[in-house]
């Protein structure tokens, strides 16, 4: 989590309030009243200092690589990417959004960092066995559908704000004996993406968007680096839109792929980044402090999203009993009620 230990780090602070105030201290002994601190040396000195405690933490990184399992090596892999630790940099304003309540909090700790998670059912409604992992993935209760479309719903938002004719779940125009490049390619008639915006990415072109989260822990991407499994995602998502909608629906076409810690993809880091300059530019507001913004609400959206997956109450559907032709008076004998 970035937070250092004061009594490691004390001699070396130490040394380095030293160096900073040595001028300082040589005037005050002097009794030099007139003297002046040199600001470009003691800024020098801090950005060297800077740059050696970054080191000295990289250093200590690697080697403590050498002793960890497998699986946390890619949970810090994870936990390092582009927009997964932005909920760490904020401040838990409620009326901001921030705010986590102390249960959700650890949760988000212990995924981070793939420590074992307390008071989760050792089976799953769904009949599996229940871990972390499946947690993520399973379909039952729809959380996975809610992760997807909170997603979706808070880049509709954002696109509202600096682009028109802006939908979520446009249906893509019918193919009428076009081909496509790729077998894998969605052809249906019914066929749909997550969000469309007018004039995105070009004056007056339609712009698609289609989201995908994935759970970079999950088995089939154990074998595979974090980029790989990013790339794999997004070349699946192009190949089922992307040749129809550039020549059918003569618009573009941007897969968003996330991983459930709020990592982002290549391609979404290059959408939010000009989402970032157009709301910037309309907003008269400074790039950076848009860019960060959005990068905390989308991070934020997708821990919640996957605290949700991880202690949501999932339900097996009721069983109902089927009364049709039912014999009152044979069930009763056979069950031995008294009447």
């Amino acid at each position: 989590m970035g937070i250092t230990s004061p009594e490691k780090m004390a001699k070396e602070e130490n040394r380095n309030s030293i160096k900073l105030t040595r001028s300082l201290t040589e005037k005050i002994l002097a009794h030099d009243a007139k003297g002046e601190t040199d600001q470009n040396v003691i800024l020098e000195l801090k950005e060297t200092m800077s740059r050696n405690r970054q080191s000295a933490q990289m250093e200590s990184l690697k080697s403590l690589k050498n002793v960890m399992r497998v699986e946390t090596m890619r949970k810090i892999h994870i936990a390092q990417e582009t927009g997964a630790s932005n909920w760490l940099t904020c401040l838990p304003i409620r009326a901001k959004g921030f705010s986590l309540n102390k249960q959700e909090f650890v949760d988000a700790v212990t995924l981070r960092y793939g420590l074992p998670v307390e008071g989760l059912p050792k089976t799953c409604v769904c009949g599996d066995p229940n871990n972390v992992d499946h947690t993520m993935t399973c379909k039952k209760g729809g959380f996975v559908c809610i992760r997807h479309d909170e997603g979706r719903d808070l880049t509709a938002s954002m696109l509202r704000e600096v682009c028109r004719d802006v939908s979520t779940e446009p249906t893509l125009l019918p193919l009428n004996g076009e081909h496509t490049q790729y077998k894998t390619a969605n052809t249906t008639n019914e066929a749909w993406v997550d969000v469309s915006a007018r004039g995105f990415w070009t004056r007056g072109q339609r712009a698609f968007m289609d989201i995908r989260i994935f759970d970079p822990m999950a088995a089939c991407y154990q074998t595979i680096s974090l980029e790989a499994a990013h790339q794999k995602n997004e070349r699946d998502k192009i190949r089922s839109y992307g040749d129809r909608i550039r020549n059918v629906d003569h618009g573009s076409f941007t897969p968003l792929v996330f991983t459930t810690s709020g990592g982002m993809g290549p391609k979404v880091k290059c959408f939010y980044s000009r989402l970032a300059d157009v709301m910037a530019e309309k907003k008269h507001q400074p790039r950076s402090h848009v860019v960060t913004w959005m990068r905390c609400r989308l991070s934020i959206s997708l821990l919640r999203s996957a605290l949700l997956c991880l202690r949501g109450t999932k339900y097996s559907a009721p069983t109902t009993i089927d009364l049709a032709g039912l014999n009152y008076q044979a069930t009763v004998v056979e069950s031995g009620i008294l009447v």
